[in-house]
């Protein structure tokens, strides 16, 4: 039977949320509010909502005070392509403010066959513990034997404990010894992971002293009219596969973005300094497919299948697994001067099996490697290390020692915000924004990204918006966005970068890939005939901006301001000599006035009173029992 609460059919979610307290082993089931699903959706709209009631803004992100959550969609493990995506979300270790970071693969599936649309964790246990949720039960079970072991070891002996038949979430050491960069890895087996990569989200779960959680589901995810939806999807698809973007990425997975965006100058190489690179053409799409590329894989239910599987031998070692990709492909190639892809791949791999993410490493790296280049760091901490731009061996070093916080590894670990807090001088070309590495795409090329980065909650985020593909020439006519976009232009990306901003809220909190080239209208439809909700793309919109804004209020109650929505003065001032971006720099001022007027802001960056009362957030401040939102409600104007 499907539940019902006022009228509304809740077919799509399992209504359900495990709250587990490791500080004293207590586990609730908790029905979600209706309210909250309607409102806030599921995914990263949900997780911000239960995050914004349950964290004190005030909190140490490694705390036990401090909330880990696990989120899926409403669309999550249905029939909907792409239905795969899930969030976990908590207040940033390497931001301080609001932290996500999202996968894919098979996971989010597995928890809602369980009978749970997310986890709340709380708490830190005395010693190191996995979670096992199996058809609505949860047990936290002894993860001692576990602690220390890679990603790929910790899968390994968990599913000798519990079985192999379950899909496992698992922190590395990075994640263990809290490096800010450490992520959490899902379905590391047999084909190399899905990472959750962004904003520390694998130090929080090892604050908790948690190494895993593994899944087991036998239910299903019911729709509310499966006859209907079969049919429509059916109809729509055809189109949707025959977008070019979308065949690319069938036949080299984003790989297939590297030559094109270095054309554009998009690729970020010698950390955002060069902008040409002959070396780039050993690392696009077919010759990384002719020379290591064995097969792909996809995740559940994606007819898209970007996902590469590698088989190369380094060094004398075997490199097997997730392949490399566009960002990883950026942050360990073409920012580092390495042009081999089987040792980017080795070096992909090892990210993954330590835990931490590619692209804050590949960033944290290139700063030191300059620093050390213009004289900035001494010899004397940097233990014997001599760092230079091209040389595999090193990063491979470095790596090892971010992920024990091993000498120069503990000041990298701490991000490149912070590090370059300790280097003076160095700070112009520490690359990030609100504390998050800056992702693998140039705003000299694409101005719009540049606002995106500067203004996104979880900080430099080329995702949450996309933009680069409204500057391509695409239009997004359901969302009122009909114009062809000079990339160039600054004039008008204020309202372009918002609208996009939140449209991406809704596609995380569906738990859909931006992969599908689906438009709004048909997400609205699909989502429709999913929950038996009638709704319109307008009202998914307003959803997302409500998200969004809600996120904002979360940062700016953690400490951050409108001065916060910066960018590294490398890009404002610093233009390329050479490439498809040449003479370029963000003209970022002009931009964020437009963006805050769109928005409802006022100058300093703080949405207006008539803004948060017309999305319904007020209530949510007037209501928070925490200290910082009452000042934050004084601010608001």
């Amino acid at each position: 039977m499907p539940r019902s609460i006022g009228g509304f059919r809740m077919k799509c979610y399992c209504r359900k949320i495990a709250y587990v307290n490791l500080s004293d082993g207590r586990v609730e089931a908790r029905e979600i509010p209706e309210e909250y699903l309607t409102n806030f959706l599921g995914g990263s709209g949900l997780a911000a909502r239960l995050i914004f009631d349950l964290v004190d803004p005030a909190v140490d992100p490694l705390s036990p005070e401090n909330v880990l959550v696990f989120m899926t969609g409403p669309l999550t493990g249905t029939i909907m392509p792409t239905g795969a995506r899930m969030t976990v979300a908590a207040k940033s270790p390497l931001t301080r403010g609001w932290g996500e970071a999202h996968a894919g693969g098979f996971w989010g599936t597995e928890l809602k066959r369980a009978g749970y649309d997310g986890i709340v964790v709380t708490g830190r246990a005395e010693k190191p513990v996995y979670l096992y949720i199996h058809d609505g039960e949860v047990e936290i079970g002894d993860a001692s034997r576990l602690w220390g072991l890679d990603t790929y070891g910790a899968d390994i002996e968990l599913k000798k404990l519990i079985g192999e038949n379950v899909r496992c979430a698992v922190i590395g050491p990075a994640g263990e010894n809290l490096v800010s960069i450490a992520g959490v890895f899902f379905d590391v087996r047999p084909d190399g992971p899905r990472a959750a990569g962004r904003c520390g989200m694998g130090a929080v779960m090892g604050s908790k002293n948690l190494k895993a959680i593994a899944v087991k589901g036998s239910g299903k995810v019911e729709v509310e009219n499966l006859p209907s939806l079969r049919e429509y999807l059916k109809r729509i698809l055809p189109s949707i596969m025959s977008f070019p973007t979308t065949q690319l990425y069938s036949t080299y997975g984003t790989t297939a973005e590297v030559g094109p965006m270095y054309t554009y100058g998009d690729l970020p190489i010698k950390n955002f300094s060069m902008g040409t690179w002959d070396e780039v053409r050993n690392l696009e799409g077919e010759e990384v497919a002719k020379r290591i590329v064995r097969g792909h894989r996809a995740c559940f239910n994606c007819p898209i299948g970007c996902w590469r599987y590698v088989d190369c031998e380094v060094d004398g070692e075997k490199v097997v697994g997730r392949a490399i990709e566009y960002e990883s492909i950026g942050a360990l190639g073409s920012l580092l001067l390495i042009s081999d892809p089987t040792k980017v791949a080795k070096l992909h791999q090892l990210c993954n099996k330590l835990g931490i993410d590619v692209i804050s490493t590949g960033v944290v790296i290139a700063w030191l490697i300059e620093a050390y280049e213009r004289g900035l760091i001494s010899d004397e901490k940097l233990d014997g290390i001599k760092p230079r731009w091209g040389d595999h061996k090193l990063v491979e070093e470095l790596i090892m020692k971010i992920a024990k916080r091993d000498g120069i590894g503990e000041l990298l670990a701490r991000g490149v915000r912070e590090a370059s807090k300790e280097v003076k001088g160095s700070e112009s070309f520490a690359m990030h924004s609100k504390g998050l590495e800056i992702p693998m795409h140039d705003p000299r090329a694409f101005k719009g990204m540049g606002l995106q980065y500067a203004t996104s909650n979880r900080g430099a985020d080329h995702l949450y918006g996309l933009v680069f593909r409204i500057e391509q020439g695409e239009r997004v006519t359901d969302l009122g966005i009909h114009e062809r976009v000079w990339r160039f232009d600054v004039d008008g990306k204020g309202r372009i970068v918002a609208i996009m901003q939140d449209w991406h809220e809704v596609i995380e909190s569906l738990g859909i890939c931006k992969f599908l080239m689906i438009t709004p209208g048909h997400v609205a439809s699909v989502y429709s005939l999913a929950t038996g909700r009638k709704t319109t793309a307008k009202d998914l919109h307003q959803r997302g901006t409500a998200i969004f804004n809600l996120k904002r209020l979360f940062n700016l109650a953690c400490g951050m301001s409108g001065e916060d929505d910066k960018l590294p003065d490398r890009l404002l001032k610093e233009p390329l000599s050479n490439g498809g971006a040449s003479g370029q720099v963000v003209e970022l001022d002009k931009m964020l006035k437009e963006y805050y007027e769109y928005r409802g802001w006022g100058p300093d960056g703080y949405p207006k009173r008539e803004t948060l009362e017309r999305l319904g957030l007020m209530k949510c401040l007037e209501e928070s029992k925490f200290d910082a939102y009452k000042t934050l409600l004084e601010k608001i104007k």
